[in-house]
């Protein structure tokens, strides 16, 4: 008997919307392909992915055992039909930093840096590393969750442009470091249409 397989099959979502759920699964996060759910009593999540990309599950899997349990990612516990198993990262994402005015210092920029260099050295192709995507743990450690698309084709320039934003302006002390969710959101709807132009850093 696999109780977190049963757990899966007792979740209804439609399209990106979770109808039904056991009442001890509490959803701790949302992305573009799945829903994350926090564990009762572990410190583990439960990522189930929408009904249109249950096939990335085993993508996805495939990426983190290739990444070997990295320090840089959260370890993988278990696999299954749609769903993965991974660690629990207490912390807050680079998003959440600038919603709070947390300083984002130049230490985190290089963690990542040494994170994504990590998995090309895996012959993997990092991508869609976003302020959603990176996380900054209590104890000042940084890891880069939903590694996903790190084997498509494309080149990426997500993380490349937000270090040229980080150099070129965040950090100048005349740069604002709290912003409201609005004021981000706008600004990635932009970015993401192209309407904005990374100057990139020299």
């Amino acid at each position: 008997m696999n109780v977190i397989a049963d757990m899966v099959n007792s979740i209804i979502i439609r399209d990106e919307t979770v109808i039904t759920k056991p009442d001890e699964l509490v959803i701790v996060g949302r992305g573009r392909s799945a829903v994350v759910f926090k564990l009762p009593h572990e410190d583990k999540v439960l990522k189930v992915f929408y009904p249109a990309y249950t096939h990335l599950a085993a993508q996805e899997a495939s990426i983190y055992h290739e990444l070997d349990n990295a320090t840089y990612y959260p370890t993988l516990y278990e696999e299954g039909a749609g769903y993965l198993v991974l660690e629990y990262l207490e912390g807050m994402t680079l998003y959440d930093c600038l919603r709070q005015g947390k300083i984002i210092t130049e230490e985190i920029i290089k963690q990542v840096d040494q994170a994504l260099d990590y998995a090309r050295q895996k012959d993997l192709n990092p991508s869609d590393t976003h302020l959603q995507n990176v996380m900054l743990l209590w104890n000042g450690e940084v890891r880069v969750i939903d590694v996903v698309r790190f084997r498509q084709a494309t080149v990426c320039t997500h993380w490349d442009d937000l270090k040229s934003v980080y150099y070129n302006y965040y950090q100048h002390s005349y740069f604002p470091k709290k912003y409201p969710r609005w004021v981000i959101e706008t600004i990635i709807r932009l970015y993401r249409r192209g309407y904005i132009r990374i100057k990139k850093r020299k």
